[in-house]
């Protein structure tokens, strides 16, 4: 499979130093093929290595998250457009089993997300292997402070993407309470949803 790994950082030197000791670290056990890139923020450091992509696919990791053993190989068996990674996340204290994610107020369903569930929220990690002209051409990662890669996903999802999840590639995610994602008050959370919603013709949630 032809794809590159794309590790992105904004802020001080210690997002830098992080993203080459701990994600590019566990993306360079895989393939050669991994950059780290900076931005202004998130969605410029995410897009600069877009535009720096020569592969026909692109994975992100973000800086202080990791891909496990043989994730690149497993990608590399999907026949899908967007192909979706089981999640590990990972805390000080465990390390407990990866799991599929769900649109928060699915989760107690008894069901597999589709690309159909994208309306109501996201459920697919960055760590996502999708095609790079893609993102390119439905207009990469927009800036919003939360949430913005559900809203590249719904792009891709609205233009005709084929979605398939492998359950053998898992992306170890470390969960932090101060996190970009998981700081915000849930008022702004929501705030963040419903502008997503509104710029992608969504349904936008009371």
């Amino acid at each position: 499979m032809d794809v590159s790994v794309v590790v992105p950082f904004y802020g001080d030197d210690k997002w830098r130093d992080l993203a080459v000791e701990r994600a590019a670290a566990s993306a360079l056990k895989q393939t050669d093929s991994v950059t780290v890139i900076g931005g202004r923020d998130l969605a410029d450091a995410r897009n600069n290595g877009l535009r720096l992509t020569s592969t026909e696919r692109v994975i992100f990791l973000d800086a202080d998250d990791e891909l496990e053993p043989g994730y690149i190989d497993a990608m590399g068996d999907g026949t899908a457009d967007l192909r979706v990674p089981r999640v590990r996340y990972v805390t000080e204290r465990r390390s407990p089993k990866p799991i599929m994610p769900r649109v928060a107020g699915l989760q107690h369903q008894h069901h597999d997300c589709t690309g159909d569930c994208l309306a109501y929220g996201n459920w697919i990690v960055i760590g996502c292997c999708a095609p790079t002209q893609m993102l390119r051409d439905v207009g990469g990662f927009r800036d919003f402070i939360w949430s913005e890669d559900w809203d590249l996903w719904v792009r891709c999802w609205q233009a005709g993407a084929t979605i398939e999840t492998i359950e053998t590639a898992v992306y170890r995610a470390h969960v932090r309470p101060d996190s970009r994602n998981r700081a915000p008050e849930r008022a702004v959370k929501h705030a963040q949803h419903q502008a997503i919603a509104r710029a992608n013709g969504l349904p936008v949630p009371a």
